[in-house]
Formats: structure tokens, C-alpha cells, sequence
């Protein structure tokens, strides 16, 4: 069977590049990739927290996403990128509705946490970018 997902990458550049490198891993793990939110089993928001207006924006995507876990077929969803590594802590208690907060240092995990399905909800303890060397 397979898994849909739909992922959302905000913010800089650098967070564009580690969006398509963590995609790759995902499609090298079986995930499909849709256009839809609605169609998606996944999503992922890749978040930035820059500057309060990012912070914001990340924020407001997550919330609109969320519905999708009641409102259509999302069982999962993760928050990723710079939010999640900066505020993990504070997010987890506010949103509950999210799944995983995944740190910028351990993007790569993504694809595991999914199949392994940890009762741990935080995974950003490292800092730093995802290990390119061994990513598609």
C-alpha cells in the first residue's frame, strides 16, 4: 500500500534545500508525493523561525494543515525545520495535534520515526543541517 504525503517547506533557501533532501529520503522510503494536502496520509511542514513573521506563518500553516488529520486521510503529521528545533518544547504542549517535532540536526530521522512510530513526540536535540553524503 502506499503512503501519501504532502510536505510544505517555509522560509529561507536553506530550508528549501533540506525540504528536497528530506524528500528524496522519503521517496526512497516508499512515500508518494501529492499537490493535495486532502490526498495525503503524511505531512510534513518543513518550518522557519527566523523572524516573528515566520514564526507566524509556520504556525498559522500548521493549524490549517491540521484539520487534515480530521477533516480527510492524514494520520500523521510532523513539524520540522527551525520552529521545531528552536521551541520543541513549548510546541509539543501547544499543538497536540502534531504528531513529531523534528530539529534541523535530525531531519534524516523522518522516514523512521514514521515506520517505527516512537511514543516520543520531540527529536531535536541536535542541532546543525541534515548529513547530505548519504541522502538522495
Amino acid at each position: 500500500m502506499t503512503t501519501h504525503l504532502h510536505l510544505v517547506s517555509l522560509g529561507c533557501p536553506k530550508n528549501l534545500v533540506d525540504s528536497e533532501v528530506l524528500l528524496g529520503s522519503l521517496l526512497s522510503s516508499g512515500y508518494q508525493p501529492v499537490d493535495d494536502p486532502s490526498d495525503a496520509d503524511v505531512i510534513v511542514v518543513n518550518t522557519c523561525a527566523f523572524i516573528s513573521e515566520a514564526t507566524e506563518e509556520s504556525i498559522d500553516t500548521i493549524l490549517e494543515l491540521a484539520r487534515h488529520k480530521s477533516e480527510s486521510r492524514c494520520r500523521y503529521l510532523v513539524v520540522a525545520g527551525c520552529m521545531a528545533q528552536r521551541y520543541a518544547q513549548d510546541l509539543e504542549a501547544a499543538l497536540p495535534e502534531v504528531d513529531y517535532f523534528v530539529g534541523t540536526g535530525e531531519l534524516d530521522r523522518i522516514p523512521a520515526l514514521l515506520k517505527n512510530r516512537p511514543a516520543q513526540k520531540v527529536f531535536a536535540d541536535l542541532p546543525g543541517d541534515i548529513p547530505r553524503d548519504h541522502v538522495p
